[in-house]
């Protein structure tokens, strides 16, 4: 990393950072419009507390407060500038050892990595010249392209908060983490988000427009007679925070979720996953089906190539999987997967309010005959 400065007032100096490839400075006059850019693009207003509508003067105000941050000690506001223009912005905010980080990129310098270099760079800075100890991040529940962020620039992902953040004049869930000084800037857990396609099918991460078809499954009769505590009747943000909840635990590397998906229309047709992703015990498999998909062999043909994902890309050694003993459309698609049964625990599932057996089904990647 290399640092210079910009001087402010005084003895004042914004330092300047630079790997190379983004450089970190001082915000001047001539970012405004690049400011009002990224202020008012619809995923920087749904993520953040913005004012609307946002403007030149706000943008001017915006950049004077960033310098009487370092003026006054009580934050660090970079501007983030990629080939000759301002690009984002990046801050480190609290006076003390502990700092909390936020930052923002035009939509034009998504997807590139910019924004992780940023905040790795301004973490460089802050350990090595603030004395800062500890750098906090939230974001609201949901804001994927943050969490991505915080993941691969080395957060120790912690905890989802309920009812942390006040956003846009609502109180909403955060998910948090913490980089301490002298941490890696690697990710801190596997986060597995593949994609692959079978003759029919192709299996991706759960979207945002899976919602509706989530919550159709979820709510489904068939669906509720085999699954455990979920809302009654099942709300379309009910469905939403079961996909925000995997995307937080496929991050903090536990679990693993695809969404079955028709090829030419790419409309949800069921799930499969993995959870308590273990080295030693490998990991548990379950799906789920939309109604409107069952009858057509959309588990068939996807949950054999999955098992098949799991052992050869993943690299997980072993899985298990459990199925109440009523549930015979499950255990003969175990059975067929070459799954083995190795118990039984005695009522241990509850089925449409009945209880009765668990049946215990595994296979081993050497086994695999897929």
């Amino acid at each position: 990393m290399r640092a210079e400065g910009s001087r402010l007032s005084g003895t004042t100096e914004v330092p300047v950072c630079s790997d190379g490839v983004v450089t970190l400075r001082a915000h001047r006059s001539d970012d405004i419009d690049r400011v009002v850019g990224y202020a008012t693009d619809p995923l920087t207003k749904r993520w953040t507390s913005m004012p609307s509508p946002y403007g030149r003067s706000d943008a001017e105000r915006f950049i004077d407060g960033a310098l009487r941050g370092w003026v006054d000690g009580d934050a660090m506001t970079w501007a983030i500038e990629h080939e000759g223009r301002c690009v984002g912005s990046v801050e480190l905010r609290g006076p003390g050892r502990i700092v909390e980080a936020g930052f923002g990129l035009h939509p034009d310098a998504r997807g590139a990595g910019l924004a992780r270099r940023a905040v790795v760079l301004a973490m460089t800075y802050a350990a090595a010249e603030r004395d800062v100890e500890v750098v906090r991040f939230h974001a609201a529940e949901g804001n994927l392209a943050s969490l991505r962020v915080a993941h691969a620039a080395g957060f120790t992902l912690l905890a989802r908060l309920p009812g942390w953040l006040e956003m846009n004049s609502r109180v909403v869930d955060a998910w948090c983490g913490r980089w301490h000084a002298g941490d890696d800037f690697a990710p801190t857990s596997r986060w597995h988000a593949t994609t692959f396609d079978t003759e029919r099918f192709r299996l991706r991460p759960l979207a945002e427009k899976d919602d509706e078809r989530i919550r159709e499954t979820l709510d489904d009769p068939i669906s509720r007679k085999y699954l455990f505590e979920r809302p009654d009747p099942l709300s379309v943000e009910d469905a939403a925070r079961e996909r925000t909840r995997k995307w937080w635990t496929a991050a903090c590397g536990t679990t693993c979720t695809w969404a079955v998906a028709d090829q030419a229309t790419d409309d949800y047709m069921g799930d499969i996953s993995i959870f308590a992703i273990d080295d030693v015990t490998g990991a548990e498999i379950g799906f789920y089906t939309h109604p409107a998909s069952r009858g057509k062999g959309v588990l068939g043909e996807a949950f054999p190539a999955a098992v098949r994902h799991i052992f050869d890309v993943l690299d997980i050694r072993r899985l298990t999987m459990f199925a109440a003993a009523s549930n015979a459309g499950s255990r003969a698609l175990a059975r067929n997967a070459g799954f083995a049964e190795f118990g039984t625990q005695p009522l241990a599932a509850s089925s449409d309010g009945h209880i009765e057996d668990l049946v215990g089904y595994e296979l081993l990647r050497e086994n695999c005959t897929l």
